[in-house]
């Protein structure tokens, strides 16, 4: 298969990546230094991921929220006494730029998919490429994240900014177990917009657009779901804006079980002067600034006086698929954990079966298969889709069972 082959089989499963596209375009909307740059060198001059964004309200109040959260982001993380800011997940934003000329170490940690284009982008924009490092990785597999770590030193500043809503509540379990793991290892601190990020949007949207904002608010969704539709949004850690009060204790609840307190600061006084401002009247800007007041970024730090419930992710087995064309059967086996790394190689297999004859069916044999992301499902999906009720996945273990019936797909029961 061709290397243009293997990124369309990460493209497909891992849709995530095109959002991440469209926000270096809205920074460079937004007049953030370094943006245009690397939406140059992306190839995205005519800025195509917003093109879908007909209302210029729209692309508007998406620019004031993602500028606000970068240079808050920035700001803070300067502020935290750490000289490492590990970004997950890095995405394509000039943030290794911004804190390398601070003074600090910048290590990406992101899909594959992202690491591949934006490693060498930032490489030809830095004359400080030592202290800035991109690594591949699964959010929800420590082992990639303690490989890319291994020669890192002193107190981590983690930073995940728009990257939990994308998890189910078991993956948002493990992510944030191997979020502890990594500041037990290392010390420091975990700096995250993520569990307010639907009030940041609203409250955003309603201080510049009054009466309009509902309706705007509905076509940014629509534009973000036209380009990846695969926002999760029902982990414990995603604040429900109809629901404040309880869900709110409920993400502090999710936060303390994993051994973990969390400190809230409140937006509006922590938000540096902003470009976008030239763009709005006086009184969106006074607005704004008050709305804001009741957005909070939350600091997260182990708890000495908490014990982690015992929610740590099962060890599994390193990766491995064998597969065959068996009387026009796609005939798998998998083993080990199907996620954002391994789900590709799948998908990879399944294009190259095709190219020799379009198999009837499929069977995968889950018997090993020790844990499985949104991207191992998705891929299953995309199977599904090709063929049906063709589709057999057999030898399921019980606890992913309920998972895959969840999904809509048929499970036989283990013979």
């Amino acid at each position: 298969m061709s290397i243009e082959n293997e990124r369309n089989s990460q493209a497909q499963a891992n849709p995530v990546f095109i959002t991440a596209k469209t926000a270096i375009c809205l920074m460079a909307a937004a007049d953030i230094s370094d943006a245009s740059a690397i939406v140059r060198c992306l190839g995205l001059e005519n800025h195509a991921p917003l093109q879908n964004m007909t209302d210029p309200d729209v692309v508007l109040g998406n620019a004031l929220v993602v500028e606000t959260k970068y240079r808050t982001m920035c700001s803070l993380i300067k502020n935290s006494g750490c000289h490492v800011c590990v970004d997950l997940p890095c995405g394509y934003t000039p943030k290794a730029l911004h804190l390398s000329k601070a003074g600090m170490r910048f290590i990406g940690l992101d899909l594959p998919i992202v690491v591949q284009e934006i490693a060498p982008i930032i490489r030809s924009l830095t004359t400080s490429s030592d202290e800035i490092s991109f690594h591949g990785i699964d959010a929800t597999n420590y082992e990639s994240i303690r490989t890319a770590l291994q020669n890192v030193t002193g107190p981590l500043c983690i930073t995940t900014e728009g990257m939990m809503m994308y998890f189910d509540a078991h993956e948002a379990d493990t992510v944030v177990s191997n979020i502890r793991a990594m500041l037990e290892q290392h010390g420091g601190l975990w700096i995250t917009p993520d569990p307010e990020f639907i009030l940041q949007f609203f409250y955003s949207f309603r201080s510049i657009f009054g009466k309009d904002s509902l309706a705007k608010l509905a076509a940014s969704k629509e534009s973000a779901q036209q380009q990846a539709n695969v926002a999760s949004l029902s982990n414990p850690l995603i604040i429900n804006p109809d629901d404040i009060i309880r869900s709110s204790k409920t993400a502090e609840d999710f936060i303390n079980s994993h051994g973990m307190k969390v400190k809230k600061i409140t937006l509006a006084e922590h938000i540096p002067n902003l470009s976008i401002y030239r763009q709005l009247t006086q009184k969106q800007i006074r607005n704004f600034k008050t709305a804001m007041n009741d957005c909070h970024y939350w600091i997260i730090t182990l708890d000495e006086q908490r014990q982690p419930a015992d929610n740590a992710e099962q060890q599994t087995t390193p990766f491995e698929m064998n597969y065959a064309l068996e009387n026009n059967m796609f005939k798998v086996s998998i083993g080990g954990r199907l996620d954002s790394l391994t789900a590709p190689q799948l998908l990879t297999a399944w294009e190259k079966i095709k190219t020799t004859s379009m198999p009837v069916g499929a069977e995968i044999d889950c018997a090993k298969l020790g844990y499985i992301t949104s991207a191992g499902i998705r891929v299953f999906l995309i199977l599904q889709k090709a063929l049906g009720k063709n589709l057999a996945l057999t030898n399921v273990n019980s606890s992913m069972e309920k998972l895959f019936i969840q999904k809509g797909f048929t499970v036989p029961p283990l013979r």
